[in-house]
């Protein structure tokens, strides 16, 4: 078998176990050869149920292209330069802060020490206040970037977001600009990251639907 990444195995192994994706899912987020993948793939296959699921969703999604879209003027800016974990966190946050802002929520910043949300968000529509936490869309090889789930657990180790440390998920790609808005429940049954997608770029109208709480169903197809 030739040779690949070590990462980029891992990812569509991930991306079959955590997200349950089907193989011309993954085929497209990787970019892996057909052979490297069917070898990968093959101790994990997807259930009859689950195949189904795929072909009957096919004909009513779009599958998203790897293409990322057309580089930001705002990555053009720091082209070249190493930017810390700090510094990232700083800029995901300043550029969903705005969105929000400019959506027309009341922003806070959470006043407890230690809380995993970044903004606390007023939603008068929903009758309620949501945590939002926001994260870096980190690229993966030749796939789509994905939102991490994680988060220090205080002894320099990681571990999954829990349950009502969040109620939106929001992973921000400096590349082109956009952030992506997944409900709690959209991402409860994933273990350490979801992938991007185009139905949930710039949906900030999930913060006001009155249904937030009901799972929806994430495909890239």
């Amino acid at each position: 078998m030739p040779r690949h990444k070590p990462e980029l195995k891992q990812e569509a192994v991930r991306l079959r176990v955590e997200e349950r994706k089907s193989f011309n899912e993954i085929l497209s987020a990787t970019g892996a050869s057909r052979g490297s993948l069917s070898e990968w793939l093959k101790p994990y296959p997807l259930t009859d149920a689950e195949k189904k699921q795929h072909l009957s969703l096919r004909s009513r999604y779009a599958a998203p292209k790897k293409d990322r879209g057309l580089e930001s003027r705002f990555h053009q800016m720091v082209a070249g330069s190493e930017l810390t974990v700090q510094r990232k966190a700083k800029i995901a946050e300043a550029a969903v802060l705005f969105r929000l802002v400019l959506n027309g929520f009341t922003v806070y910043g959470s006043v407890f020490d230690g809380d995993q949300a970044d903004w606390i968000v007023d939603v008068p529509e929903a009758g309620r206040i949501f945590k939002v936490q926001v994260r870096w869309a980190t690229p993966m090889g030749h796939g789509l970037p994905v939102v991490k789930l994680c988060c220090s657990d205080g002894r320099r180790s990681l571990r999954r977001l829990r349950e009502g440390e969040f109620d939106v998920l929001v992973g921000y790609d400096l590349f082109s600009d956009i952030a992506y808005v997944f409900t709690a429940s959209e991402v409860a049954h994933l273990k350490s990251a979801v992938t991007v997608m185009p139905q949930s770029a710039e949906a900030w109208w999930k913060l006001r639907e009155s249904c937030l709480q009901i799972p929806l169903l994430l495909t890239d197809e």
